[in-house]
């Protein structure tokens, strides 16, 4: 497979997408740590300490961010679809690469603290 201008783009927009998801995952830690913590300065016990230690999803509860992570990977199926030429303008066929790149930023704006 040969890298081209457009490869690199889609490359460099997924290494922005994992940055941006390994820092959301050390400020969840930290935020945790902190909160446990807190909870243990306050003498509440063990399962209180948890129970503030504990936020499962690094998933937006707006649903505006939801649907523009929505957005994202639509865009990111069109460009893959373009790339592989199954849908068939030439013109944008070509810039397939945009697509993907900006639905993979769009995708990432789904993950928030």
């Amino acid at each position: 497979m040969k890298i081209d201008t457009g490869m690199g783009v889609v490359i460099l927009a997924v290494l922005v997408f994992y940055l941006r998801l390994i820092v959301l995952q050390r400020e969840r830690i930290k935020q945790n740590k902190r909160a446990t913590e807190a909870a243990s300065t306050k003498n509440k016990g063990k399962k209180s300490a948890q129970l503030a230690a504990t936020r499962y999803s690094i998933i937006s509860p707006k649903k505006s961010d939801r649907v523009i992570g929505i957005i994202g990977v639509v865009l990111i199926i069109l460009g893959v679809l373009f790339y592989a030429k199954i849908i068939p303008p030439e013109l944008l066929q070509s810039y397939w690469w945009a697509l993907t790149a900006i639905g993979i930023v769009a995708f990432s704006w789904l993950f928030r603290l």
